[in-house]
């Protein structure tokens, strides 16, 4: 172990981290929560509360919760205990940083902020599990899911898993990128993304490994939590050997642009025939998904409503997990974030906003929500929100890569370095019940990926990583079991090496205490008015 840590250069040392968050940036959000200035309550009957967005009777709650009962050293110290925190410096090549013009000054490189957790099981498979976006891996925290990876009941029966979880630069606690539209015309910001996770795992001695995403990918934000994964496996697939993705974003495919796979598609639909990777629960859930479309009539205002959104995030490449911000409020992401950053409440309204529109029914509790705020708030949503435009941006590029046309010289460009990529794909709404959302047939995935592992499950996806953690259990556990199948040597490529580079014991991260002096400099907003937010230490 202590040879490989000194086999790295001091620049792309492991660090265990620590959150230790200035005290006076904690007085800063009280006096903020205290004068928070409400709008005025429409007068609406309980079924239309949220038609205008989040309703006063359920942020205020939360803001006396916040103040009165909510305590975050509390919370930081439980976070600091619960998950062994690392960061390392990873530098973007050149080509990936820098315009022509600025090749000879490359950007300093970016800390990312992971959480590792390592199995006690000696048949554990590394797995890159992605946050679902714009989440930080801290927001996990009190999902089930990292002990049911790691330490699985019946661990000689059940497939374990050693775990790193990153936050994407800009969120949470890693850094952000300076400039996070100047990338080169061949690249795009989750393409610098995937590089760097990517080399988080070489540089964790995790030479093969696997990838699964948390959250539905045709909810999330500018399908980033679908194509980050895709890009991972494509890009990287002597690496990441395959990934488990969540309602990823993809379509029927067209007669005019992949006419073998539409054929194939409407010959299998014709004879409901189970071939070419369709099922019999594919056709019921279209059946009963168009059925229900055509003859539900309740709420229609609102589901056109839903529906605009889906189709305008399909061209933009917007989720719609946060309603109207997704196409109006990512075309100046400063702008909107002189809002977000000056008030938690602001911050609360559109995250409680967001999960009502994954489950109205969630069960998450007050200090859930506020936790996931609070991670949010205390580095500042702006970088995350730079983040989204920018993916809002390169979405033409990366929704043309699939596309067999020569009209679009970046995809072309890109489409060249990739290779399909072995994909798992967990699909909702198999019992066809939501009709605003419709039915993803996984075999639609099999123009552009490898699909060697599908579920099929009912219901939405909701909250998934917090509330049905069994359904994303059984999805990376059958890409795992797939790759068995498939790959007599998948257990050699997969297998820890005795060089993992963890440094010191992550169960044993001792705790150092900064001054006050000591904590100039170490803020998550560097270079900036405002005052620092976040004091981490890093231990070396």
């Amino acid at each position: 172990m202590e040879h490989s840590t000194a086999a790295l250069n001091a620049s792309e040392e492991i660090k265990p981290y620590r959150i230790h968050v200035s005290s006076k940036y904690l007085e800063l959000t009280k006096k903020k929560l205290e004068l928070t200035r409400l709008p005025h309550e429409l007068l609406l009957p309980k079924a239309r509360e949220w038609e205008f967005g989040t309703p006063k009777g359920v942020v205020e709650p939360l803001i006396d919760f916040w103040l009165e009962h909510y305590t975050w050293r509390s919370r930081e110290e439980a976070l600091n205990t619960a998950l062994p925190q690392f960061r390392t410096a990873i530098a973007l090549p050149p080509s990936a940083t820098t315009t022509p013009e600025e090749s000879s000054t490359p950007k300093p490189p970016l800390r990312i902020h992971f959480i590792h957790l390592r199995s006690p099981h000696p048949h554990a498979i590394p797995l890159l599990l992605l946050p679902p976006f714009p989440l930080t891996n801290l927001s996990l925290s009190s999902s089930p899911i990292f002990a049911q990876l790691t330490n699985p009941e019946s661990p000689t029966s059940t497939q374990a898993f050693h775990i790193i979880c990153p936050s994407i630069p800009g969120l949470g606690f890693s850094d952000a990128f300076t400039d996070p539209s100047c990338h080169t015309s061949n690249s795009t910001i989750l393409d610098e993304t995937a590089y760097l996770f990517n080399t988080l795992m070489l540089r964790l001695g995790y030479n093969h490994y696997l990838c699964s995403t948390t959250g539905s990918g045709r909810e999330s934000p500018a399908g980033v939590d679908y194509h980050l994964a895709r890009i991972l496996g494509s890009t990287y697939p002597e690496n990441c050997l395959a990934v488990h993705v969540v309602e990823p974003c993809i379509s029927p495919p067209r007669m005019g642009k992949e006419i073998l796979a539409w054929m194939k598609y409407n010959v299998a639909k014709f004879f409901h025939a189970n071939i070419w990777g369709y099922a019999s629960e594919d056709w019921t859930a279209l059946r009963v998904s168009t059925s229900a479309s055509r003859t539900s009539r309740r709420n229609e205002t609102r589901h056109e409503e839903r529906r605009s959104l889906i189709q305008a995030g399909s061209r933009a490449g917007c989720g719609n997990g946060y309603g109207a911000i997704s196409v109006l409020g990512l075309r100046e992401p400063t702008t909107l974030s002189y809002a977000l950053c000056d008030s938690p409440v602001g911050l609360l309204s559109l995250i409680c906003s967001a999960l009502q529109r994954a489950n109205p029914e969630h069960k998450l509790s007050e200090e859930q929500i506020i936790d996931i705020t609070q991670l949010a708030w205390l580095p500042g949503p702006e970088a995350g929100m730079r983040f989204w435009a920018t993916a809002v941006k390169d979405f033409p590029c990366l929704s043309n890569l699939n596309s067999t046309s020569d009209d679009n010289r970046n995809a072309n460009e890109l489409r060249k370095r990739r290779r399909k990529s072995r994909i798992a794909i967990t699909v909702f709404n198999a019992d066809g019940s939501d009709s605003s959302l419709g039915y993803i047939c996984p075999a639609w995935a099999s123009n552009s990926h490898d699909l060697v592992f599908a579920q099929r499950v009912p219901g939405n996806a909701g909250l998934t990583i917090w509330e049905r953690s069994d359904v994303l259990l059984a999805g990376i556990r059958g890409l795992a079991g797939a790759m068995d199948a498939l790959d007599p040597a998948f257990r050699i490529h997969v297998r820890t090496l005795e060089g993992v580079v963890v440094p010191r014991d992550e169960r044993q991260v001792p705790v150092v205490e900064e001054s006050r002096e000591e904590e100039e400099g170490h803020g998550m907003q560097l270079d900036v008015e405002s005052p620092d937010t976040i004091v981490a230490a890093d231990i070396s």
